[in-house]
């Protein structure tokens, strides 16, 4: 069997690893001339690291199985890291029980019931049937009306932008519940996170070197352009470098180019897939040379803030990774077509640079080494409403045409655990239906997909 691979990304190289490793030839078709997606590395100069912010739970268990099957598990590192809260023009740690009693812009009471709905939130087992409920609703009920002011309802637009009031009570439910996980049961409940050493850069090396050790295929720069079903029930890949027929196909790309490629898709699977709101992100990188906090995430409650929150890696990794440098990231999730998207780099660096310095007054611009801006347009989809009614089936109407890609993530924003495991149901679904032709897919879209990233991740 041979199987083709729309998609670079960690979702391609995952089911491209474990599919080798089953013994099924792959070749992965990547558009673009780097791989990892959205894992994907960056030179900084003096050093590289991911082009976007990316963490590792204690409780992420497919990924952790990937890097332990690639042999990385003796460069994992973990750090307990700290939260910050920016709330009414002011910096508070919010990282211990101590902190959260004196955290001054909520009263005793307010604190009270913010404490017990989040242990209430993290004991429920199933969020889907909170999938009916809208987030702003369901918090305001569990947490009540001054708690939402001045918590949640700031970190919900800072996550979702315009789309917060269309966002389900299972998103919310599936973000305390990952956060919950983080806390170290045996470190007196305080967060710990975790790396690979180099990164993602580490991690997606691994995965070229043994996919293409066990006899797989990558071609990079090359964009498909056309999937068509063949007589035999394989499909031709078209490209225009050329045309490759495989016995099967996983496309791990968006939604909206995979509509484009594949014009075999039914109204009823392109309506689904047409349906589905997607968020990108801007996101602004920055090289400096002095930390700015002792906070691995600030999360900002004030509203008119124009990125989601301040991430500053250098308080996850070690300083040997950044050579002594100290890496941030200012990352605004936002629509598709917000203007941002085609402002000019200045532009967005004014806006950034002016209400960076909001919360760190005393930030001057000669500490700022090097900056660099990344944009992606098409990154996770909106959890609304009955989300789960409508993702779209693993298995599509195109036969050997199997779909992996964010849209099946339920009540979640993008992770990695989740995509990995997305790729291990794919891969499941490809080798067991090869073994028996006529069983029907073993694999529901979003078959105990409920993992979920913080407002931070």
């Amino acid at each position: 069997m041979r199987v083709g691979i729309i998609g670079g990304g960690i979702t391609g190289l995952t089911a491209a690893f474990y599919l080798q490793r089953a013994g099924v030839q792959t070749t992965i078709l990547e558009g673009r001339p780097e791989l990892g997606g959205l894992s994907s590395y960056f030179n900084f100069g003096p050093f590289s690291w991911d082009k976007f912010y990316h963490c590792i739970l204690t409780s992420d268990t497919p990924l952790l199985q990937l890097v332990d099957d690639l042999g990385l598990t003796p460069e994992l590192r973990w750090t307990e890291t700290k939260v910050g809260f920016y709330s009414d023009q002011k910096l508070y740690s919010m990282s211990s029980s101590l902190d959260f009693l004196m955290f001054p812009p909520l009263s005793v009471w307010q604190k009270m019931r913010l404490g017990a709905g989040i242990l209430y939130t993290s004991r429920i087992q199933d969020g889907r049937p909170l999938e009916k409920f809208l987030a702003s609703d369901w918090l305001k009920k569990i947490f009540g009306e001054k708690n939402y002011a001045k918590m949640w309802g700031p970190l919900l637009k800072c996550k979702l932008g315009a789309c917060r009031e269309e966002a389900s009570a299972a998103f919310i439910w599936a973000t305390i519940a990952r956060l919950y996980s983080t806390r170290d049961k045996n470190s007196s409940q305080k967060e710990r996170l975790g790396y690979v050493r180099g990164g993602y850069r580490t991690v997606c090396l691994k995965l070229v070197e043994e996919i293409e050790r066990m006899g797989g295929t990558i071609l990079k720069n090359m964009p498909v352009e056309q999937l068509i079903s063949t007589a035999d029930g394989g499909l031709d890949v078209i490209s225009q470098k050329q045309c490759l027929h495989f016995d099967r196909v996983i496309a791990t790309i968006p939604s909206r180019p995979l509509l484009q490629a594949a014009p075999q898709l039914s109204p009823a699977t392109a309506r689904k897939l047409t349906e589905i709101k997607y968020l990108g992100i801007v996101c602004y990188a920055l090289v400096l040379k002095r930390k700015l906090s002792p906070y691995y995430v600030t999360n900002l409650t004030d509203e008119d803030l124009p990125f989601t929150g301040i991430i500053e890696m250098s308080n996850l990794i070690s300083g040997e990774e950044t050579a002594g440098r100290h890496l941030v990231y200012l990352p605004k999730y936002t629509a598709p077509n917000d203007p941002l998207f085609a402002a000019g780099e200045e532009e967005i660096w004014q806006l950034f640079w002016k209400n960076l310095k909001r919360v760190f007054p005393d930030l001057d611009p000669s500490e700022i080494e090097q900056k660099y801006l990344f944009r992606e347009r098409f990154v996770q989809p909106v959890p609304v409403l009955h989300y789960s009614d409508l993702v779209p089936e693993m298995q599509t109407n195109v036969p050997g045409l199997l779909l992996a890609n964010t849209t099946q993530i339920i009540n979640s924003t993008l992770n990695n655990n989740a995509m990995v495991k997305i790729a291990r149901q794919a891969v499941t679904h490809i080798v067991e239906s090869s073994s028996n032709p006529s069983a029907p897919s073993p694999v529901v879209a979003g078959d105990e997909i409920s993992d979920a990233v913080p407002v931070t991740q």
